[in-house]
């Protein structure tokens, strides 16, 4: 009984969503206006979109290396973003936790331990979401009244994500503190991220969330039949509307990538934000079809990314040297 309810917990309640969400979609597109006066695809937008997507992900995953090396790894900045844009595919797998298995069997011998690295890579994960949590939160106010008031709600339980790596660091010292009591001084360690690594971290991260909102101004240029030119209050829009879609995605940890979710919220908001211009039908159809497309190029970006460095980046062991090469000549 357990074991039908678990598989109904991990298969079922994902595909239920899915089917949900997916008819919601169906909805909206299929309206007769949406590609008739509104929808209009421009290549030469959703390229670099793609591309920005990408650059905001190599700036996570340098902090990603940082934190290794903090711990003494040895890994190169080329090796740790191999490593990261891989294991990124264990966000399709419920639960998420994948992405730390497939880089902890990626990295294998760096210098330090698995454990290390399987902390490292939670407390990168945690952290790129807490700064989408922050900047999300914090740029609410540049909101229309409606979408603030829609976001206020989910703002709730989004901002809190802001504080969890920094709740992270005070229970890794707790839990160290506990080993040591029950066990002596000499008690092994769990390895340790400290304040000031977080806090470089969420500055650093920060700057990935503000590359994705120009990606979606680009991806929303790239379809509307008539696009507006980006001013500052837009692009800051985009940015917080992105971030708070971004990180509700990420905490309905059983969706794989959190499909569905992510994408309903940016949608809702994104038809908000066009409904003045465009009018309620039109902005609702035109925000789904950004949505869906957003996901498809940066999916495929992702998915070219990781091919390219598993092949071209490995990393080769040191070739063994013969002691007879190092004999002195005589």
């Amino acid at each position: 009984m357990r074991r039908v309810a678990w598989y109904a917990w991990k298969f079922g309640l994902p595909l239920l969503v899915a089917a949900a969400v997916g008819y919601y979609f169906y909805d909206k597109l299929r309206r007769p206006e949406l590609w008739t006066d509104t929808f209009r695809l421009r290549i030469e937008w959703l390229i670099p979109a793609a591309l920005l997507y990408l650059c905001a992900h190599c700036v996570w995953g340098t902090f990603s290396v940082i934190l290794l090396r903090n711990q003494g790894a040895t890994v190169s900045l080329r090796t740790g973003l191999r490593a990261y844009f891989i294991s990124q595919f264990g966000k399709y797998v419920p639960g998420k936790v994948w992405v730390i298995v497939l880089r902890m069997g990626i990295l294998g011998n760096i210098g330090i331990s698995r454990t290390a690295v399987g902390i490292t890579a939670m407390y990168e994960a945690l952290t790129s979401m807490a700064a989408g949590a922050m900047i999300g939160t914090l740029l609410l106010h540049t909101l229309t009244s409606e979408q603030s008031g829609l976001s206020g709600y989910s703002a709730y339980w989004v901002a809190p994500i802001a504080l969890t790596p920094i709740g992270l660091v005070g229970l890794n010292r707790f839990v160290n503190r506990v080993n040591r009591w029950r066990k002596g001084h000499n008690a092994p360690q769990l390895p340790r991220v400290k304040l000031h690594m977080v806090l470089i971290g969420l500055a650093l991260t920060s700057i990935g969330w503000l590359i994705l909102g120009l990606s979606l101004w680009m991806t929303l240029r790239g379809l509307r039949a008539d696009p507006d030119p980006l001013t500052f209050d837009t692009y800051l829009h985009l940015t917080s509307i992105n971030a708070l879609a971004y990180v509700i995605g990420f905490v309905a940890f059983f969706m794989p990538a959190g499909a569905g979710f992510r994408e309903l919220a940016l949608q809702t908001l994104l038809a908000l934000e066009l409904k003045q211009e465009m009018g309620t039908e039109a902005a609702a159809a035109l925000a789904a079809v950004t949505a869906i497309v957003l996901r498809l190029i940066w999916t495929t970006a992702e998915l070219a990314a990781a091919g390219i460095l598993y092949h071209f980046a490995r990393t080769h062991p040191p070739l063994a040297i013969d002691p007879a090469d190092e004999a002195p000549n005589v």
